[in-house]
């Protein structure tokens, strides 16, 4: 199972941004905690729906997404449409977190996750 949090409220997005410092290696980029946070007050999620922030990386398929969101008996129904986020980390790496929308009974789940092995982003074509 990968780690991911659940986020309903924004007293738990507050908890996690104060958290964040302290995750080491999975520290949530400064963008990313923004987009949260933007989602969250857009009350696009409704009232049963949720932001699952997904902390390890995970392959860019169906089964680790269904693995993620953790909703096994019930049928994902997953939207095509994916936003992307790209980050900066402190070596002046690229990273991209992706944002998706799933569907389950009629609630709105929104998934941000890294993916493995993706390439290396140079700025100016290093």
């Amino acid at each position: 199972m990968k780690n991911a949090v659940r986020i309903k409220t924004i007293s738990q997005w507050y908890l996690l941004k104060q958290l964040n410092p302290y995750l080491g290696k999975k520290r949530v980029p400064e963008e990313v905690m923004r987009k949260v946070c933007r989602i969250l007050y857009s009350k696009e999620l409704g009232k049963d729906g949720y932001v699952v922030l997904c902390l390890d990386k995970i392959a860019d398929d169906f089964y680790e997404i269904e693995d993620v969101v953790g909703m096994y008996p019930n049928k994902l129904k997953a939207s095509e449409r994916i936003d992307e986020i790209r980050t900066k980390g402190k070596k002046g790496k690229i990273r991209s977190w992706y944002v998706s929308y799933i569907k389950i009974k009629g609630q709105k789940i929104q998934l941000i996750y890294t993916t493995k092995g993706q390439s290396d982003y140079r700025r100016d074509g290093e």
